[in-house]
């Protein structure tokens, strides 16, 4: 019988293509790596890998192997979960994964309903952003993992994940005083000439910002650059220009600049998890608190 742990760094490569990123994701030297995947070809009498440059890519005999590894391994979590779920209470450790700013409005809450009504479990929190937190839910490094994808933005989910929509978080327009009472009666259009505030190239907020301005009729003039949400407010309130956030990044000290919703513009806010696990008892109950927390927000947006 193959041995699982040599199928997952197969299937691992197959996903990474280079023994560096495997040994760096496992937390083992290349040359570990290296040897594991010759003893699994020796066991499966078959060559699994081939050299293309830098990268290796599998043979036809790696590739069904791997179709056959991520069954495997998703039916072994089926086991685990159906196990646990004869218990008669919720135990044990949950990990999960949070971006920023759903961490005060969501993520917290979660746990700590989780934990008045579980007391034998204790939840772990991450924070991470999905394009790091949903492949870390697909290797089993966290239990499940509070996202989001922008509305106008399709998501395609490694196979074996699910994902559940839980509420929109509207994008709006934050604008210094004498421009809000201009952008609530006309739109972004009525601040297209203006110096504009996002994040960096290639962020995903940066996508929403260029968006939303072309649906508007114009491309920002983007004259500052900050990474983070709370930055940008503080920039708008102290008048260096305008800028596009997601309502859940507005802090209570910066409601006021809030001008005006973005036409067509939000995140979608999900949760995301290995379709085997949704028998575990705690993965259930946690899906089950973030549908209660995120209940309101829904009705909110």
């Amino acid at each position: 019988m193959y041995d699982i742990r040599r199928l997952i760094l197969l299937r691992d490569l197959a996903e990474h293509t280079t023994m560096t990123a495997v040994s760096e994701l496992h937390g083992i030297t290349t040359s570990a790596v290296s040897q594991q995947l010759r003893i699994l070809e020796d066991e499966v009498g078959a060559v699994l890998t081939r050299r293309e440059g830098r990268v290796l890519r599998l043979t036809h005999a790696g590739r069904v192997l791997v179709d056959h590894t991520s069954r495997v391994v998703a039916a072994l979590e089926e086991a685990e979960s159906a196990v646990a779920a004869t218990g008669e209470s919720v135990t044990g450790v949950l990990t999960l994964a949070t971006f920023q700013t759903a961490l005060t409005r969501l993520a917290l809450p979660v746990a700590t309903r989780l934990g008045r009504e579980h007391r034998g479990l204790r939840v772990r929190l991450i924070d991470a952003m999905p394009v790091n937190s949903v492949p870390a839910v697909r290797q089993q490094e966290v239990d499940l993992a509070i996202t989001y994808t922008y509305s106008f933005r399709a998501r395609d989910l490694p196979a074996g994940l699910a994902s559940e929509f839980l509420f929109d978080d509207p994008l709006v327009l934050l604008a210094p005083t004498p421009l809000r009472e201009r952008a609530r009666q006309h739109g972004l259009g009525a601040v297209a000439d203006v110096d504009w505030i996002a994040a960096s190239d290639g962020a995903p907020s940066i996508v929403s910002v260029m968006f939303a301005c072309r649906q508007a009729g114009f491309t920002p003039r983007i004259e500052h650059r900050c990474g983070s949400f709370t930055g940008m407010a503080e920039m708008v309130e102290a008048g260096f220009g305008v800028a596009v956030v997601p309502e859940m990044a507005v802090s209570e000290a910066h409601r006021h600049l809030v001008a005006c919703p973005v036409a067509n513009g939000a995140r979608q806010i999900g949760v995301t998890y290995r379709q085997a696990s949704i028998e575990r008892p705690a993965v259930a109950a946690a899906i089950r608190a973030l549908r209660m927390v995120a209940g309101p927000l829904q009705l909110a947006s």
